[in-house]
Order: structure tokens, then C-alpha cells, then sequence
């Protein structure tokens, strides 16, 4: 049985099944394919309501005081953009409660975001003061805004339905010279070669494709954009490879005492794992970031 890839078109193999190994919120069987030509992995049967698996306790909304602790202790994100743009109009895609937003707002860029969360939005609209636009479908509530000298998306881009229509649109919304990032799991680490589908960013049912960087790059390059920035390594990619092994062992018990010693044997094993996950592009998670060419 095959699945045609959904970005190529062409013949896909069937890769491994998984469940819902993060939340639990369902026992159903999930299907991940792999495309035998650009290498894409992607769920098959989308589920209908994507919404269900984004239950409240996903979205943990802290105080203002407490976000502005969390995006201080983040700014390594925000340094991404600004070694490559000064303050202007910034777009972010899945911004949840704005750890990302706040900092660009900080570092004096005039933030938008595209959030599928109302309760997100709202706190994003009213206590960080930022313009947040409620929509699960970011291709088409980009086409009405204006024109961007950067856009983010931070571990978002494996949630869209529509990742390929979406780029196409960033990358007509950005001005010449704008940059995107994007930050997603990596299909090409240690941790996705050794687990598989227990690998706990594979996160079905909510992340729909794994894209290799790789093929990011070779489609975002006829759209004008090209890559000036590619890491595993930076302080975020090395939290994901700790919490990788730390939820792989969480989720093979169910009792808070088990989880508890899971979490801190995930710790000690991530140290010595480190050896191989910060050697060239073996990480967890990879970060990138295209600039649009100047016509």
C-alpha cells in the first residue's frame, strides 16, 4: 500500500505507526509515510478536528511578570533575527502566549502574530500588547497583512496542514531582504535514528510532517529565499535533545514516582548522548534562516 507525498506528489513508502505517546489523549493508530524522492515523512490520516489535541492544559498562559521572565532567559531567539535585520515589522506564526513575540517587542520590532489559541490571543493582544490575529489557517490570513521584514516560526511550521502553501505566501509577504526562520524537529538526528516512532517530537497526532532541512532548502530557493543560517547546536536544539530522552522514558510509565525518576535518568543520559548530538547536524531540532533575495 502506497500514500502519494503530499508536497511531490510521488510514491510514498509506508515509514512506522505510532499513538499519541505525549498526551494520551487518544488510543487511536496513527500512520507516518516516507517519500521514496524528496524524503518528506508525513501523517497520513490527518485526523478531521486537529483542534481536540490541542486540549487547555496545552496552552499553560503564565503572568505577564513570568513571560517576561521566560523570554529574558530566551534571548537568544530574538539574536537570531537582529544579527540579520534591524527593528522593523515581525510576523510570528504559533506564537502560543509569546515568549518569541514579547522579546521582538522588546528589541522594538512592531509584532503580528497568527495564533489558532483565542484564549493565546487574546492575552497576546491585551497584556503583551502585541497584533494577534486568531487563525488556524496562517496561508490565508498572511495574504491580508502587510508586508514583513521578518517571520517566525518557531517549532510551528510541523503543526500546519499547509506548510508548503504557507511558505509560498511568507515568502511573497516578506520584503526583499527579510528573513524567515524556522525552527523544527530534525529527522536526521540521533534521537529520531535510535527511536523512531517513540521518538517523542515525532508527537502524534499534532505533528504533521517532518521536514528535512535539506528539503526545506531546495524548496524555498526557487521562491527566492536563500539559506544564510543553519544550526542544531544553538540553546534551544540542546533543550530538545534533553527533553527527548527525558519524555522517551517519561511516557513508558504512568505513575507521577516513575515519571519522576524517568525524568531524571533522561537528565543524566542526555550529558553523555550530548557527544554524538552536537556533532554536526545530529540534534534534535534544527534552526535555519532564508533571506529573501533583493531584486
Amino acid at each position: 500500500m502506497n500514500s502519494a507525498c503530499p508536497l511531490c506528489n510521488t510514491e510514498a513508502n509506508f515509514f512506522f505507526k505510532t499513538k499519541d505517546h505525549n498526551e494520551n489523549i487518544t488510543d487511536e493508530i496513527f500512520s507516518y509515510w516516507k517519500c521514496l524522492d524528496c524524503g518528506l515523512i508525513f501523517l497520513s490520516n490527518l485526523p478531521k478536528n486537529l483542534g481536540q489535541y490541542y486540549q487547555d492544559n496545552y496552552y499553560q498562559i503564565p503572568s505577564l511578570e513570568n513571560l517576561s521572565r521566560i523570554a529574558r532567559a530566551n534571548e537568544y531567539q530574538i539574536e537570531f533575527i537582529l544579527k540579520y535585520k534591524k527593528p522593523g515589522h515581525l510576523l510570528e506564526i504559533g506564537p502560543s502566549f509569546g515568549t518569541f513575540s514579547l522579546q521582538a517587542k522588546n528589541a522594538g520590532f512592531e509584532v503580528d502574530a497568527i495564533e489558532m489559541d483565542k484564549r493565546c490571543c487574546e492575552f497576546l493582544s491585551k497584556s503583551v500588547g502585541i497584533n494577534a490575529v486568531n487563525s488556524n489557517c496562517p496561508e490565508q490570513a498572511i495574504k491580508n497583512m502587510v508586508k514583513h521584514d521578518a517571520i517566525a516560526l518557531w517549532h510551528n511550521i510541523e503543526h500546519l496542514p499547509n506548510p508548503w502553501d504557507f511558505l509560498k505566501e511568507a515568502a511573497e509577504n516578506l520584503k526583499p531582504g527579510g528573513v524567515l526562520l524556522i525552527a523544527s524537529p530534525n529527522p536526521d538526528s540521533v534521537g529520531f535514528r535510535f527511536l523512531k516512532s517513540k521518538w517523542p517530537h515525532v508527537d502524534a497526532p499534532r505533528h504533521l510532517t517532518l521536514i528535512p532541512v535539506q528539503l526545506l532548502t531546495k524548496h524555498l530557493k526557487p521562491l527566492g529565499l536563500d539559506l544564510i543560517m543553519m544550526t542544531t547546536k544553538d540553546k534551544g536544539a540542546r533543550s530538545w535533545n534533553r527533553f527527548g530522552w527525558q519524555r522517551y522514558l517519561m511516557n513508558c510509565f504512568s505513575s507521577k514516582i516513575g515519571q519522576m525518576l524517568a525524568f531524571i535518568t533522561g537528565w543524566i543520559l542526555s550529558f553523555p548522548l550530548a557527544l554524538w548530538e552536537l556533532r554536526g547536524m545530529n540534534g534534535s531540532a534544527y534552526t535555519v534562516i532564508y533571506q529573501k533575495n533583493i531584486k
